[in-house]
């Protein structure tokens, strides 16, 4: 027998676990499935920048370990500048506790959680939707993909990708307590150990969260990058490392974001930001976007289509695209970066600094000179 609801979110990130919050609190019978068991470890920097911290509808001081009110940024020629915020720049958590939280709230809010139930097809019957399981048939009118970068209901369905997935490689490193105390509050940022790419060193309770990201889909050398950069923190003596490798999609989507029943968020559709890789912030806003789409709409298709669509038309994707060109900027044209950090780079690093922090947007930002931006934009 199929188990039956109004919506199903298939991942308990924070894309999946907000939808499935803001769905409950609507009164909507909604359940979470997760192939893994809970809490699951996920491989993230953890750092929760200021923007995501505004966007999330609760609160989650109670699994921040550290905030940083200061950001440094390094690049080549020796150059680097050092921002700072009265409010956190970034927030340090661990994510399998950050996820757990946001799906514990979808929980007590009304949303059924299943464990350790994997996607195995998805299919179309009238008016609903059938998730083949390995525990089971489950059916529901809509569906949410919030299944992450490798999204098996996106692929099953067969939708249209054309999104970047981009390497990262991150390791959990313990240190001696003398160097830990070396990286408190400060969320760190370098761009001098790989050409199309950066490293950041984020600050924990009791570790190091050290890892590096290239924008190139092949051909980067993380694990030299990461070898070099240890060298640099003068973390090569650790007492302890586990290391993740992971992909972040960099691009969205072609769209479009909705087929027939079914509604891609988070890295699903492609929205983690091009500048830093950072995925939580529009994860946690489409999650909220598609949920209250199907809301507004009273779980009727082509209302709920035309909503979320308008929703990411007016929101998410204008960003994404503001911000490639910065991202072109940063790793596709490094004598054009050098020049614009050695003219402007405490502006630059002031302006990236407000989008994180939530203060301002990347559609905000004014640079001068045009012709620096020019260079910039899409063929």
């Amino acid at each position: 027998m199929s188990t039956m609801y109004d919506v199903i979110v298939v991942g308990s990130g924070p894309a999946g676990s907000c939808a499935a919050w803001r769905l409950a609190q609507a009164g909507v019978a909604v359940a979470v499935i997760e192939k893994a068991s809970l809490p699951r470890y996920k491989t993230c920097g953890g750092g929760i920048v200021g923007r995501t911290l505004q966007a999330l509808p609760l609160d989650m001081r109670h699994v921040v370990e550290q905030d940083c009110h200061t950001a440094q940024l390094n690049l080549p020629a020796g150059l680097s500048f050092i921002t700072r915020r009265p409010t956190p720049i970034v927030s340090m958590t661990m994510r399998d506790q950050f996820d757990y939280a946001l799906l514990s709230a979808a929980q007590a809010a009304g949303a059924a959680v299943h464990r350790q139930r994997a996607v195995e097809n998805v299919s179309f019957h009238g008016d609903f939707v059938t998730l083949t399981t390995n525990g089971g048939s489950m059916k529901a009118k809509f569906v949410i993909a919030a299944d992450g970068a490798l999204s098996t209901v996106a692929r099953t369905m067969g939708m249209a990708d054309g999104r970047v997935l981009i390497p990262a490689l991150e390791y959990e490193v313990t240190v001696p307590h003398d160097r830990l105390d070396g990286f408190q509050n400060i969320a760190r940022f370098d761009f001098d150990l790989l050409p199309h790419g950066y490293a950041w060193a984020f600050p924990k309770r009791r570790h190091l969260s050290i890892g590096v990201l290239s924008t190139r889909q092949r051909g980067a050398d993380l694990k030299r990058a990461m070898a070099r950069y240890l060298d640099l923190l003068d973390c090569g003596s650790f007492t302890h490392v586990e290391r993740h490798g992971f992909v972040i999609p960099v691009r969205p989507r072609r769209g479009p974001f909705v087929a027939k029943r079914i509604l891609l968020v988070g890295d699903a559709a492609g929205f983690a930001d091009p500048v830093t890789g950072e995925g939580i912030s529009f994860a946690v806003r489409s999650g909220l976007m598609a949920a209250q789409s199907l809301i507004e709409a009273h779980l009727e298709e082509e209302s709920a289509r035309q909503t979320y669509a308008s929703a990411l038309a007016e929101t998410i994707l204008p960003e994404l695209r503001r911000s490639r060109w910065l991202a072109r900027l940063l790793y596709d044209f490094p004598r054009v970066r050098s020049f614009a950090f050695s003219q402007y780079g405490q502006r630059l690093s002031e302006a990236v600094t407000d989008v994180m922090a939530g203060t301002r947007t990347y559609r905000d930002l004014r640079f001068k000179p045009r012709t620096l931006f020019r260079l910039l934009r899409p063929n």
